[in-house]
C-alpha cells in the first residue's frame, strides 16, 4: 500500500523579508523540500520610528502573501502555517495587519520572541545536531533571536532589538553602531558561558554573507546551506562592504541589491556576536524559522 504523502507549507512574516517553504511529508520518508520563495516587502520598516506598520509596507506585504497563498494552491498544499515576527509584534496595529491577512485565507498567527527563537533551533539542530554547546542567531529585519544549547538543552533564550532594518534605520557611523551591538551583547549573553560554542546562523544576513564568501571563493551560485564563514572573513567583509555606497554594494557577487542598504548592519551584528562568544566561525543555516515551523507541523524532532 503506498504510503500517503501530504503537501504542506510554511510562511514566516518578518521584519525585512517574507519567505515560504513548501515541502512534502509522510512519516517515513520525512520532510522533502520542493518549493522556495521570498520577497522582501520590508513590512518592519520606520516601525522603531512610528510605532506603527503603515499602510504602504502592509500592501507590499499583502500582495506578496497573496501571491505566495496562490502558489500554495497551485502546489497542492493542505496545509498552511504562517508566522509574525518583531514587526508586527511591535507595531500598535500589528492585529489589524494579522486580521487582514487571515481574510485573505492565510492562517497567520504572531509569535513571541522565545517561540520564534525556538523555531530558528528546531531548524538548526535537525541540521547540525552533536555539538556540546550550540549558540543559534537568527538576525532579522527587527530583532536579534539567539538560542543557546548545552547537552541537548535550551539554556539561554534572548530577543534583542538588533535587527539590520532597525539598526541601519539610526543612520550612525560604524564605529558607533559597533559600540551599541557590543554593549547589547555585553549585557544580555555571558560570554564566559558561551565561549567557543559552535554558532549557527539563520536569515538574510547569513545567507547573503554565504552567497559573497562563497563568489570570493569561486564557488558562485552554490547553495549557502550549511556554508561556514571565519570571523576573519565576516571582518573583512564588513571592512569591504562599509566602504561602498549601497549602489557600490549592489555589483558586489553574491550580495541581492535589495539588501544593498541594510547588509552592513547584519554584518556588524554576526562581527560582534562572533567576538562576544570568541567563536573562530559560523555555519550557514539556511532554512531557519520557516523551515522550524514545517518539523513543527509534522512533529519531526
Amino acid at each position: 500500500m503506498t504510503e500517503p504523502i501530504e503537501r504542506i507549507a510554511a510562511i514566516d512574516v518578518g521584519s525585512n523579508t517574507v519567505l515560504l517553504l513548501i515541502a512534502e511529508y509522510s512519516p517515513t520518508a520525512g520532510l522533502t523540500i520542493i518549493v522556495e520563495a521570498e520577497d522582501q516587502p520590508r513590512l518592519g520598516a520606520r516601525v522603531s520610528a512610528t510605532g506603527r506598520l503603515s499602510q504602504a509596507a502592509m500592501a507590499r506585504a499583502l500582495e506578496t502573501l497573496e501571491r505566495m497563498l496562490e502558489l500554495c494552491r497551485a502546489q497542492g498544499v493542505s496545509r498552511i502555517g504562517g508566522v509574525a515576527t518583531a514587526a508586527v509584534r511591535e507595531a500598535e496595529n500589528g492585529a489589524e495587519f494579522v486580521q487582514l491577512v487571515r481574510a485573505h485565507g492565510i492562517p497567520l498567527q504572531t509569535i513571541s520572541p522565545e517561540t520564534e527563537a525556538a523555531l530558528s533551533y528546531r531548524s538548526a539542530a535537525y541540521h547540525f545536531p552533536g555539538a556540546e554547546r550550540t549558540l543559534v542567531a537568527d538576525i532579522g529585519g527587527g530583532s536579534l533571536e539567539l538560542i543557546g544549547a548545552s547537552g541537548g538543552r535550551i539554556r539561554l533564550s534572548r530577543s534583542l532589538p538588533l535587527g539590520a532594518v532597525r539598526l541601519t534605520e539610526l543612520a550612525l557611523p560604524l564605529s558607533t553602531l559597533r559600540d551599541q551591538i557590543r554593549h547589547a551583547l555585553d549585557q544580555s549573553v555571558p560570554g564566559r558561558d558561551w565561549s567557543g560554542s559552535a554558532v549557527i546562523g539563520s536569515g538574510g544576513t547569513f545567507t547573503n554573507l554565504a552567497a559573497v564568501a562563497l563568489a570570493q571563493r569561486g564557488l558562485s551560485g552554490q547553495p549557502a546551506q550549511g556554508v561556514e564563514i571565519s570571523a576573519k572573513e565576516i571582518e573583512d567583509l564588513l571592512a569591504r562592504l562599509s566602504a561602498l555606497s549601497p549602489d557600490e554594494r549592489r555589483q558586489v557577487p553574491g550580495l541581492r541589491p535589495e539588501r544593498a542598504d541594510i547588509i552592513v548592519a547584519g554584518v556588524a551584528v554576526a562581527a560582534e556576536l562572533l567576538d562576544r562568544v570568541k567563536a573562530g566561525s559560523v555555519r550557514v543555516n539556511g532554512y531557519g524559522l520557516r523551515e522550524g515551523l514545517l518539523l513543527e507541523m509534522a512533529g519531526i524532532g
